[in-house]
């Protein structure tokens, strides 16, 4: 079983732990992680362009010319969907929803294989559950990833629970940082970090949402 190495709040090895078996994948789902990313983003876009038609466009209530005797094509409006500033055919509207459907088999198989990665790369750290502030102290975190060499890289904090609220408010001051409690990791956050500081408590966590 793949180790991780525990960390203190100073940066400091403190020992190693066990990854959690469900968060260990011999061959990543590539598809899976695919269908979960796209999910994702799509989830994420507003929906609020919109276009107007014929009907909604101010103005073309008079004939541009005559119906005969012109030369041209009959035109009934110049807010017909052929001329400059006339309405759009089928143009987006606000109702569109873009969510996509994953099933959670395939959400849960997208997670594990991009942890699993990270496992495998040695690009993960778990903080010792005891590591806690009085106060949010960004500087405290600035210095764990001096001590790591890992300051200037993508890093994802991992927390269990709202009692370490401080930590989460420390962690998301330091820039190309983000800090998320389990129930908010999705697949798109461990690929795009370069790093990954999970809270001991929070590798366990983690296993029973992908189990």
């Amino acid at each position: 079983m793949s180790k991780i190495k525990l960390i203190d709040l100073t940066g400091k090895i403190i020992g190693d732990v066990d990854t959690p078996k469900s968060l260990l994948i011999d061959k990543p789902h590539n598809q899976a992680i695919f269908e979960s990313v796209i999910a994702e983003n799509a989830s994420q876009r507003q929906g609020t362009h919109s276009t107007l038609t014929k009907g909604e466009v101010r103005g073309g209530g008079k004939k541009p010319y005559a119906q005969k005797h012109t030369g041209n094509a009959r035109q009934g409006s110049v807010r017909n969907p052929h001329y400059v500033g006339g309405g759009v055919v089928f143009g987006p509207k606000p109702t569109r929803n873009y969510k996509l459907k994953v099933n959670n088999k395939v959400t849960k198989l997208a997670l594990a294989s991009a942890f699993s990665e990270k496992v495998k790369n040695a690009s993960i750290y778990a903080l010792d559950d005891k590591a806690n502030v009085t106060k949010p102290n960004t500087k405290s975190i600035s210095n764990l990833l001096k001590t790591l060499k890992i300051n200037n890289k993508k890093i994802l904090f991992i927390f269990n629970n709202d009692k370490t609220e401080k930590l989460v408010k420390s962690a998301d001051n330091i820039d190309r940082a983000c800090a998320k409690l389990v129930k908010q990791v999705s697949t798109k956050d461990v690929l795009h970090a370069n790093f990954i500081i999970a809270q001991q408590s929070a590798l366990a966590a983690l296993a029973k949402v992908v189990a």
